[in-house]
């Protein structure tokens, strides 16, 4: 029935109430009913799966006013005898591993950028030669699609002369790697 049986510490920031004011309540009692019935769903929803559901929210702690992006893990809870009991929730604060998240996007898409824009031809290769990554400057130089490049060795697509310093700049990456 959405009635709270147990809560920690965290839950009563969340909140801005004690445990003894919680228990007994629902959220309807603490957040506005939007939200609480956002809670409600997500409690429905890992009952009827029958094990847990995952979401992501938006909540913002009563207690001093900060917002976190949570990500809540709900799990249907059952007596011994396999009957519906409750639901347990648990929530992360996912807030800075999103953020960090977004960050690498926004970095690697500055590198897809900066990578496609160079008139220079550019490929990289993996520490066994095959060829993981290049621009459309260096397909144009070569006059390969992107799909029949890819996963080539770069002895298949240079001159011989070449193979040995090739090779020689594979050992450093592996040297600095420390692979």
């Amino acid at each position: 029935d959405g009635i709270y049986l147990a809560c920690n510490s965290r839950f009563e920031q969340f909140f801005g109430a004690c445990a003894a004011d919680i228990l007994g309540r629902t959220d309807y009692d603490f957040v506005d009913r939007e939200l609480a019935d956002f809670f409600r769903e997500n409690d429905r929803r890992a009952m009827a799966k029958g094990g847990p559901a995952v979401n992501e929210e938006w909540i913002t702690f009563a207690s001093d006013g900060h917002r976190e992006l949570v990500e809540t893990t709900k799990a249907p809870v059952h007596d011994p005898q396999g009957r519906l009991i409750g639901v347990l929730g648990i929530g992360h604060d996912i807030t800075e591993r999103k953020r960090s998240e977004l960050l690498l996007q926004q970095s690697e898409q500055r590198y897809r950028n900066l990578h496609e824009s160079l008139r220079d031809a550019f490929a990289r290769c993996d520490l066994a030669g095959r060829i993981v990554e290049c621009n459309h400057a260096f397909l144009d130089l070569l006059g390969y699609d992107e799909s029949e490049l890819l996963g080539l060795n770069f002895r298949q697509i240079t001159s011989p002369r070449w193979h040995e310093s090739e090779e020689g700049i594979l050992r450093d990456e592996v040297m600095a790697s420390g692979a």
